[in-house]
C-alpha cells in the first residue's frame, strides 16, 4: 500500500547513524523501492529508516508499506532491531563471485571467451576440492 511520506511519524528509533545514503538512494532512483517499508497501522515507522529517508531526499511524495496494525512499542522494538540483525552481509567470496559475473556479463569477444574458460577452470577446481579432497574453504 502506498502512503504519502509525510504522513509517516518517525518516533524514538535504535538506529541514530543512517551513514551515507548516496548509494542507497542511487539504487532506489535506478531500480525502484525494492522492498516496501514498515509502519503501524497509524503510520508509525517500524522498518526501514533509511529507505523513508533516501525517497524522502529524492523528493518523493509516496512510498510503498508494509502496515502492521496493533503493535506493542515492545514489537515495534523488535520489529525494527530483527529487521537490522538478521540480515546478512555478503562475504568476500560472495562479492567476488558478484564482481566475476558482472564483469563477464559486461564482456564481449575475445574478452567474454576468455572469461568463460576462467569460470569453467573455476568450476572445475571447485569440483575437485569438494568431491575429491573432500574441502570446502
Amino acid at each position: 500500500m502506498k502512503v504519502l511520506i509525510n504522513d509517516i511519524t518517525i518516533k524514538r528509533r535504535i538506529r541514530t547513524a543512517t551513514g551515507d545514503l548516496t548509494y542507497l538512494m542511487e539504487s532506489i532512483s535506478k531500480y525502484g523501492l525494492l522492498n516496501p517499508i514498515t509502519v503501524t497501522d497509524n503510520l508509525e515507522l517500524v522498518a526501514g529508516y533509511r529507505r523513508l529517508l533516501a525517497c524522502k531526499a529524492l523528493g518523493w511524495k509516496e512510498i510503498e508499506c508494509n502496515i502492521m496494525p496493533a503493535l506493542t512499542k515492545f514489537d515495534r522494538l523488535l520489529i525494527e532491531a530483527d529487521e537490522n540483525l538478521t540480515r546478512k552481509d555478503l562475504t568476500i567470496s560472495e562479492i567476488e563471485r558478484y564482481e566475476d559475473e558482472k564483469r563477464y556479463l559486461q564482456s564481449s569477444g575475445i574478452e567474454r571467451i576468455r572469461l568463460w574458460f576462467v569460470r569453467v577452470f573455476k568450476l572445475i577446481r571447485e569440483w575437485i576440492r569438494r568431491y575429491i579432497f573432500r574441502r570446502t574453504d
